[in-house]
């Protein structure tokens, strides 16, 4: 990462947008209660909202109710299940109510000639709705402005002011409203607002100042640290190394000029997402490519070769020690039960087909006490002689012949 971010070039123009819920307010038409009352004198009015009305009890009226709206202002019920409900949810009957249901205000009328119950829809009526204050919304600048602009008849969507619907409307609602009950509306100087909620497209364009050089610094600090951890890597350990360091170098540097490119993809795709950086490509194809190689195929690939890479064989006339990437292993000449090999295979594609292709042949060592050592094939043919004439120059008598017969097939 560090050299694609050094000495790869990069834009430093952007160009791009986000999308973001953001919310319009908009003016609601509510009945007032204090006019209710006016015109309906003595009424009470009852919200049967949450009242024992279900629709298995009472169909025909649960079906005359749950449609009433502006489009359907007027609906009836049979009389006897009328009758049957207010029995129920008022401990009494009359021939005329106001009820409250689902945010609507209906009037309920008893028509004997018919039989039925007349419901008239009144409009919407919510008692719950708080009345917000200027010192209330201060903390709220779009919302104000939203305000300020639909009195002043700014109406069109492009007149109106977009609240961002994140950092504004739903700080103000959780603080002051309960959705549950004014389905996020409230009143603010005798009028009543509510929310229409849509999406609004920022688009990023420009240049970011000092990017490059921002790029480049990164870049040789990460290249700095990179060699302080790698060179560790190439300390020689006890004994024989399977593989030599030059083996080891060679594989990372194979590896290293497949990791830069996806490196550079990964910075190029990262860029364009954060801070809408044209990518050096159009291709978003070989971006995401190069990303998945670079964040999954790199440490696939770095822990598959530091496995042949990272391991020594130690043997003297106690035993064989082998220390490798992640575990150490002994087993001495007592306990030693038997040696043999162990294929390793991997798939590639012949003829559109995945065909299996040795990889390696492996020398598996198994103890006594179940104890297993597996080594892996060396590379070069000299390494593999001299882990050959150590175990002839180490091995017991009575164990020489069968382990030379065995390694001599290797």
């Amino acid at each position: 990462m560090g050299i694609a971010l050094a000495f790869l070039p990069f834009n430093d123009t952007r160009s791009g947008s986000i999308n973001r819920e953001v919310v319009y307010l908009e003016k609601r038409a509510l009945l007032n209660p204090d006019e209710i009352g006016i015109q309906f004198p003595g009424e009470e009015i009852i919200d049967i909202s949450i009242s024992p009305l279900n629709q298995d009890d009472y169909p025909d009226l649960w079906r005359a109710l749950i449609y009433l709206d502006t489009d359907w202002m007027n609906d009836s019920c049979d009389l006897s299940e009328w009758k049957r409900f207010q029995d129920t949810a008022f401990q009494g009957e009359k021939d005329f109510r106001l009820v409250a249901f689902r945010d609507a205000l209906i009037s309920c009328s008893v028509v004997y000639d018919e039989n039925m119950a007349a419901f008239a829809y009144l409009g919407r009526y919510n008692t719950k709705i708080k009345e917000l204050t200027k010192s209330d919304l201060k903390k709220y600048p779009n919302i104000i402005k939203s305000i300020e602009n639909l009195n002043l008849d700014h109406d069109s969507l492009a007149e109106l002011i977009t609240i961002p619907k994140k950092d504004e409307w739903d700080k103000m609602v959780s603080r002051f409203l309960n959705p549950f009950e004014d389905l996020q509306t409230f009143k603010f100087e005798g009028s009543f607002y509510g929310p229409s909620f849509a999406w609004d497209t920022i688009w990023k364009t420009g240049t970011v100042s000092d990017l490059i050089t921002i790029l480049k610094v990164i870049g040789m600090v990460m290249i700095l640290f990179g060699i302080f951890l790698i060179s560790r890597l190439y300390f020689r350990k006890r004994g024989i190394m399977v593989n030599p360091k030059g083996v080891a170098i060679f594989y990372d540097i194979v590896t290293l000029l497949f990791g830069i490119a996806g490196a550079y993809m990964f910075a190029n795709l990262v860029l364009s997402k954060t801070l809408f950086i044209t990518p050096i490509t159009d291709e978003e194809f070989i971006l995401l490519m190069g990303t998945f190689f670079f964040c999954l195929g790199i440490p696939f690939v770095t822990i598959y070769t530091s496995r042949f890479t990272s391991q020594s064989i130690l043997i003297d006339a106690k035993g064989i020690f082998v220390d490798s990437l992640i575990t150490k292993g002994f087993i001495s000449w007592d306990s030693l039960e038997s040696i043999s090999f162990s294929d390793e295979y991997v798939l590639v594609s012949r003829v559109g087909m995945p065909i299996p292709k040795q990889l390696q042949k492996s020398l598996k060592l198994l103890g006594k006490a179940g104890q297993q050592i597996v080594v892996n094939e060396p590379q070069l043919k000299s390494v593999k002689k001299k882990i050959i004439a150590k175990f002839e120059q180490n091995a017991p008598e009575d164990l020489k012949e069968k382990t030379m017969q065995v390694l001599n097939k290797w």
